[in-house]
């Protein structure tokens, strides 16, 4: 009900605007409505998931990450 979650990850991290060093085995944490206000960008890369769903690359801005 409120919208928090925490999860593994793994992507890419950005500095100044470019693509920099690989990040894996992280764990992010925030709210459902806190990360999708945090959306700097959306990918075109579209990818089929189980079911009806798809999923494309979300750059987010200010997320909790720990592990790196």
């Amino acid at each position: 009900m409120s919208g928090d979650f925490s999860v593994g990850a793994e992507g890419l991290m950005i500095r100044g605007g470019d693509l920099a060093e690989p990040v894996r085995e992280v764990t992010i944490a925030s709210t459902i409505q806190r990360m999708l206000q945090h959306v700097v960008a959306v990918g075109s890369d579209v990818e089929w998931l189980p079911g009806a769903a798809t999923g494309v690359t979300l750059a987010i801005d200010e997320i909790a990450m720990s592990g790196a």
